[in-house]
């Protein structure tokens, strides 16, 4: 089973929140591979079944609810959308995925996992009711042949008690620690939690876990509080 991770010291939850509270600016969409652009900072990427949340989480790191196009059609991002933060960091919006995946993507985005140098870390979307489905495992074994670096997500935290949600962690854990590429051993989360008895303590929770997918944004992409 894989280890858990250490929390955020005080510092650390500091820097990412200032870092994200700093404006993004949408760069481009790209819908053909020899459109991707020629860009220097790191890069961080998104990726999700469709109505996971993705474009959400983004909006919610970034402190803007208007900077990613949200919708309840499945596969609303059908492009590489390319979005720069303080001028440090590049996200990247990835179209989601379904059944045939490798079809429904086509050379774009498995020529941009493949062959992007400045990708540092897939963050990859998962529901905690659903699990790890197939067509999850698809895109891992697909990352796992590319030699990409992942890590997994949960959004739609509030659909899920602590302790179902504790037992959605602890299968998904057990399954990742029979993969090769996942980084390093932690699973976040992203997403409202069911309100406890003390609604403060409920957001409070909601926050850290925004924080916590901040941190772990920059460190994927090598900004320390030095830099």
């Amino acid at each position: 089973m894989l280890p858990r991770p250490t929390a955020l010291t005080p510092q650390q939850a500091s820097f990412a929140n200032r870092l994200f509270a700093k404006q993004t600016q949408f760069l481009r969409s790209v819908s053909d591979p020899q459109q991707l652009p020629n860009l220097i900072h790191p890069e961080i990427a998104f990726v999700g079944r469709s109505n996971v949340g993705k474009s959400s989480l983004i909006n919610r790191l970034c402190n803007n609810n208007k900077l990613v196009k949200t919708s309840s059609k499945p596969g609303h991002t059908r492009a590489l959308n390319f979005f720069n933060l303080a001028n440090k960091i590049t996200l990247v919006d990835m179209p989601g995925y379904g059944f045939n995946s490798r079809v429904e993507w086509g050379d774009l985005i498995l020529d941009y996992l493949e062959q992007r140098e400045q990708l540092k870390r897939l963050f990859v979307l998962l529901d905690p009711v659903a699990g790890c489905k197939r067509w999850d495992e698809q895109l891992i074994d697909i990352l796992e042949d590319k030699s990409v670096p992942y890590q997994i997500i949960f959004t739609k935290r509030d659909r899920l008690s602590d302790a179902n949600y504790a037992t959605a962690e602890a299968d998904l854990r057990q399954y990742l620690s029979t993969r090769a590429k996942p980084y390093p051993f932690d699973i976040l989360a992203a997403g409202k939690r069911r309100k406890a008895k003390s609604k403060g303590k409920s957001d409070e929770d909601t926050e850290h876990d925004i924080t916590r997918v901040r941190w772990t944004v920059l460190e994927a992409a090598g900004i320390t509080p030095s830099q």
